[in-house]
């Protein structure tokens, strides 16, 4: 088989789950051959150090060839020590760099750099020992420490593999014979934490356009301090609540979420750009969208997918409706179209079948938003990019990312094929990621991701499960580290329990995590304070867990738009009055849920479309009263919150 050449489909089991390779390569082609490239080049580093070395054979030379060996080395040589240490510490500075920062040639920088600056300082005069000075026992040293820098490498990458490998037939075994449990999505009615949420979610959004209160502040580059990821949040956990408790009354949720993807467009959620793309790309274009940065091009084409598949809105299919303005007036227009379409272009360019979040560096999470920006957009509006890209995509995951295990590498280098664990997440490995987990794009896939996860999340979940008492959990969890270290908060260990329950399908275990989420972090405070205590990322993660039921990011990207069928709330005094819920469960009645924005409200309209023609309809409320409703309009006193019903009068 040549490095080109495709490695044959994983085997299917009755159940329908691929099963894992059981003679898994090391690595994927395109990766081997990155990989191989670097190393020729590195053989040739170390071909010149050798003849420097033991050809040459002046302290000059030396000088010069124990530094190509190992960085600094040969500083050692010239009994300097301290210099020596100095240059590991910027090797690994320019690591950080090389990752951080995509600053390509920072290793080159201080390998190349320490050869040239030790040949500078051949006679330059020591420190306590005399000018001219040389350890010869640095030329033996200097190449135990290059070979076990080298051998640590391969140790651990070898180590890792074969552990791996090592349970390829156990797992085979379990998912050739797992029954996943079949998902049954839970319809639930929105309580009083869920609305202090919601109103949260609307001022947040409803700020001044230049308004980015409410958001952790921090570098944009790394942490979880990144403005666009909590936007991105916050848009997904917004659209399911309007899919789920608010499809029949669109008008006020879509305004809202129209707010927050303008946000995107904010000069201070996409400035980090340039400087990626100057120092990892050699270019100074601030188009956050034309060239690699797919964790913001990709993310916010998901956004986009759910916000119109939430709500039936094409405000921002129109040409130009988000423009983006670079600090000297450039305008970079853009639109849910030529976003998807630049996906799409950075995939038909990229080599390794990914393509870059930072530039030279392509993450599983962000490609796998990739794929759901291009699916959700073909459900959409009919197009046929997803189609075009599905296989060579599906290859890269499967060649290049996907480790013996079925988990996959979180990050892979296009430029050298190397792939290492950041810190990001832990091992640096997962079974399946993005907002839709493989279940929208790659359905066979997101089924084994879901079985591997069920493996130790299916007695876990039970556990907890076999704790709740009277729909209470009796539970305090410990406050972690969120993701920006920043802060620690209870917040994400409840959000692990609740995203557990909605896996295994317990919808009991998961409505008594939210209860106990609200018993624990309630702060009992509105905007600009949070109404639980946690950060930013850990609030938005809540909300989509808590609101991802009955219909997820994978099924709502999966469904596209869907009309409302029953009455809908056409409009109202928005301004006073937080709608809750408006769902019309059996098609004919409506279920509404209101509460006042600021204060008790006398006489608020309400304007209903959609009804039956020439058939009476009743508000009823819940203290027993009702009231008819004429020419589709009725008002009705909200002094506190108060839920009603529309129903159709019984015809004779």
């Amino acid at each position: 088989m040549t490095a080109t050449q495709a490695r044959p489909a994983p085997t299917t089991a009755p159940n329908g789950i691929p099963l894992l390779d059981p003679d898994p390569p090391r690595l994927g082609p395109v990766s081997r051959r990155l990989l191989t490239r670097l190393l020729v080049a590195l053989a040739l580093v170390q071909v010149a150090g050798a003849a420097l070395t033991f050809g040459v054979a002046t302290d000059a030379a030396r000088a010069v060839g124990l530094s190509l060996t190992l960085p600094g080395g040969g500083f050692l040589y010239l009994a300097r020590p301290v210099a020596f240490l100095v240059t590991a510490a910027l090797a690994v500075v320019a690591l950080v760099l090389w990752w951080g920062l995509s600053f390509h040639a920072a290793i080159p920088l201080v390998w190349l750099g320490s050869a040239a600056v030790g040949w500078a300082l051949v006679d330059g005069p020591r420190l306590v020992i005399d000018r001219g000075t040389t350890w010869g026992w640095a030329v033996p040293v200097v190449y135990l420490l290059a070979v076990a820098v080298v051998a640590a490498a391969v140790w651990k990458f070898e180590r890792r593999f074969r552990t791996k490998r090592a349970k390829v037939a156990e797992l085979n075994e379990y998912l050739s014979t797992v029954e996943l449990p079949e998902r049954t999505p839970i319809v639930r009615d929105p309580n009083a934490m869920d609305a202090e949420l919601l109103r949260w979610c609307y001022d947040l959004a409803h700020q001044p356009d230049d308004g980015l209160k409410g958001l952790d502040w921090g570098e944009q580059f790394h942490g979880g301090t990144q403005l666009r990821y909590q936007l991105n949040a916050y848009c997904w956990a917004l659209s399911l609540y309007a899919a789920n408790h608010l499809p029949n009354a669109p008008r006020q949720v879509t305004e809202a979420l129209a707010k927050l993807v303008e946000k995107h467009t904010d000069l201070r959620v996409w400035r980090y750009w340039r400087t990626l793309n100057l120092l990892g790309n050699l270019d100074a274009n601030p188009d956050p969208i034309v060239r690699d940065n797919i964790m913001f091009s990709a993310f916010l084409g998901d956004v986009l997918n759910m916000y119109e598949a939430a709500t039936g809105d094409h405000r921002f299919d129109e040409a130009g409706s988000l423009t983006f303005v670079w600090s000297d007036g450039r305008e970079f227009p853009y639109d849910h179209h030529s976003i998807i379409e630049a996906v799409h272009a950075n995939y038909e360019r990229s080599d390794l079948g990914f393509y870059p979040c930072e530039p030279g560096w392509s993450f599983t999470v962000c490609n796998v938003m990739g794929a759901q920006s291009m699916y959700g957009h073909d459900r959409l509006h009919g197009t046929e990019l997803w189609d075009a890209n599905r296989d060579s995509w599906q290859r890269t995951l499967e060649q290049e990312y996907l480790t013996p295990d079925g988990t996959y590498a979180h990050i892979r280098s296009n430029h050298v094929g190397l792939s290492w664990d950041t810190g990001e997440v832990p091992g640096g490995h997962y079974t399946a990621n993005g907002t839709g987990r493989f279940a929208d794009v790659l359905p066979a896939h997101g089924a084994r991701a879901r079985a591997l996860d069920l493996r130790s999340a299916g007695p876990a979940m039970a556990g907890l499960s076999a704790m709740v008492s009277e729909g209470t959990l009796d539970l305090e969890m410990p406050e972690e580290p969120e993701r920006h270290r920043t802060r620690s908060s209870a917040l994400p260990g409840w959000n692990k329990v609740i995203g557990g329950a909605n896996l295994v399908g317990d919808g009991a275990l998961a409505e008594a995590a939210m209860d106990g989420a609200a018993r624990q972090c309630a702060t009992g405070q509105r905007w600009p304070e949070r109404p639980l205590a946690a950060g930013s990322s850990a609030l938005g993660g809540h909300m989509i867990v808590r609101w991802s039921t009955p219909l997820g990011p994978a099924d709502l990207n999966q469904r596209g738009y869907v009309p409302p069928v029953g009455p809908v709330l056409d409009d109202t005094a928005w301004d006073d009055v937080l709608v809750v819920l408006a769902r019309s469960d059996d098609g004919e009645s409506l279920d509404l849920h209101l509460e006042p924005r600021r204060g008790p409200v006398a006489a608020l309209p309400l304007a209903f479309t959609n009804l039956e023609p020439g058939r009476a309809y009743r508000l009823e409320c819940d203290d027993s009263t009702a009231s008819s409703v004429e020419g589709g309009s009725v008002t009705v006193d909200l002094p506190e919150a108060r839920s009603f019903r529309l129903v159709p009068e019984v015809v004779a």
